[in-house]
């Protein structure tokens, strides 16, 4: 197949490149960091389509910037490839109290208006990340913002990436990807001779049920 893949030199884009790639597919990457911003770039003709291309900062209070990424480029994806498209989503669609998440639900909804798949997906590490886990084993000081109580699903992006390519098996309206619930509390318990320091809380940080 041709499969186009939408920020493939992103964390989650460049392993599920790899994976594409050693599965026998021809990959076209779209990704701002090669000067392909997916909100004015060209659009090759592709068998199916991965759309990770996003503003991936959860906690960013800035809607109109995430909008026009994470909205507006999704559309004109969409309108290129309808049906053939599968979305990125996040499980943090269940808390739409963010831009972000409200970004995210949104698109969820525009997908069923074209007929293309979700795959909704909670935080995601591994090699080239940048969750809480990667971050307290990367630093050599650990950063805990607040009370340290916010909670959230954990998974390996090979886990991610496999879920992602069942798409080209069998293509499903929705797929969800759960992890292991820690809060940071639980991933700074897991370096327990690394200092770490208490900061303020940040906006849009919710604790989760």
């Amino acid at each position: 197949m041709r499969i186009v893949v939408t920020g493939s030199e992103g964390f989650i884009g460049g392993h599920l490149v790899d994976a594409l790639l050693a599965a026998g597919h021809e990959v076209v990457g779209l990704d701002c960091k090669t000067g392909q911003d997916i909100l004015d770039c060209d659009l090759p003709q592709a068998d199916l389509v991965f759309h990770l291309a996003a503003q991936t900062d959860a906690t960013s209070t800035d809607a109109y910037a995430d909008a026009q990424t994470n909205i507006m480029g999704l559309l004109r994806v969409l309108m290129r490839y309808g049906a053939s498209v599968v979305f990125a989503s996040s499980a943090m669609v269940a808390h739409p109290v963010t831009p972000y998440a409200i970004a995210k639900l949104a698109g969820e909804m525009y997908c069923r208006i074209y007929g293309a798949s979700v795959v909704r997906l909670c935080n995601i590490f591994g090699p080239g990340g940048h969750s809480v886990i990667d971050r307290f084993t990367q630093d050599d000081v650990l950063t805990v913002y607040g009370s340290g109580r916010q909670t959230r699903e954990y998974a390996h992006v090979d886990t991610a990436v496999a879920l992602l390519m069942e798409e080209l098996k069998e293509r499903q309206p929705v797929r969800l990807l759960n992890g292991e619930r820690l809060s940071v509390l639980d991933v700074l318990a897991r370096h327990p001779s690394k200092p770490y320091c208490f900061v303020p809380e940040r906006p849009f940080d919710p604790v989760l049920a």
